[in-house]
């Protein structure tokens, strides 16, 4: 897999910087103050049992849930304002989501040329090219004409990364991408995520993959009830944490 997605030159700080995020659904928290900084290029994976916040950081991020408090910038520009333009941060900011979402009456080259067109504003031809360019990449060229329902679900998955990845994103977001597969469909997403870091993405990924956050990421971050509990290299949080909660849920992982 070459490289060919352009990728924003590091700046001087963090490209994502959030803090004191909270997001409150009706009375219940479910974020509680959450700080972090993701370098450029730095690929963060971010583990916790279920309802401890993870997805929904992930979509505060790109505004797909509106935070109560806290501020968030991408690029140095904060994201969190009343007046950002939401189409321009998500073309920043691509997303790769549990569910498989294509459309189902357009091919793998529709949905991926239909994001480049109307998000983009390329032309058909330009979109096209690009398009077949990033199916490519996730080894899927051969079923540029096919529909989603021609289509595995790992494959399905791997439509949508290339869709997101198009747009050439200072960010990638991941949020389980897996938890929809079949267990013999797992890999060859997680290769392509593996492949997409080797590129030099900057990405967040919120997974239950613990060998994938293991072997791959940069750094984990593990959040318990809202909150960062504890960051580090996979070696601190996944092999020797220190904190009873996390070595009670890395000892269930395992089971």
């Amino acid at each position: 897999m070459t490289s060919a997605t352009a990728i924003t030159p590091a700046s001087a700080g963090p490209i994502v910087a959030i803090d004191g995020l909270r997001k409150s659904f009706g009375n219940v928290e479910v974020l509680r103050g959450v700080d972090l900084r993701v370098a450029q290029g730095e690929a963060v994976v971010i583990v916790g049992s279920s309802g401890s916040g993870k997805s929904t950081c992930l979509r505060c991020i790109n505004r797909l849930e509106e935070p109560t408090a806290g501020t968030i910038r991408v690029g140095g520009e904060e994201v969190t304002g009343a007046k950002v333009d939401l189409n321009l941060l998500r073309r920043r900011i691509g997303m790769v989501f549990q569910g498989i979402n294509l459309y189902p009456h357009k091919t793998a080259l529709g949905n991926v040329t239909l994001a480049l067109r109307k998000v983009a504003g390329l032309g058909k031809a330009e979109a096209e090219q690009k398009a077949r360019h990033h199916l490519e990449l996730v080894g899927l060229a051969h079923k540029a004409d096919s529909y989603p329902a021609q289509l595995s679900g790992g494959q399905q998955q791997r439509v949508g990364i290339a869709r997101a990845m198009a747009l050439e994103p200072q960010v990638m977001l991941f949020d389980e991408p897996t938890s929809a597969l079949d267990p013999e469909l797992v890999g060859e997403v997680l290769n392509v995520m593996v492949r997409t870091k080797e590129m030099g993405m900057t990405m967040i990924v919120v997974t239950h993959e613990m060998h994938f956050a293991r072997d791959v990421a940069d750094r984990v971050v593990f959040m318990d009830h809202g909150a960062v509990l504890a960051e580090g290299t996979p070696e601190d949080i996944l092999v020797s944490p220190q904190h009873q909660r996390i070595r009670d849920f890395v000892t269930r992982s395992r089971a």
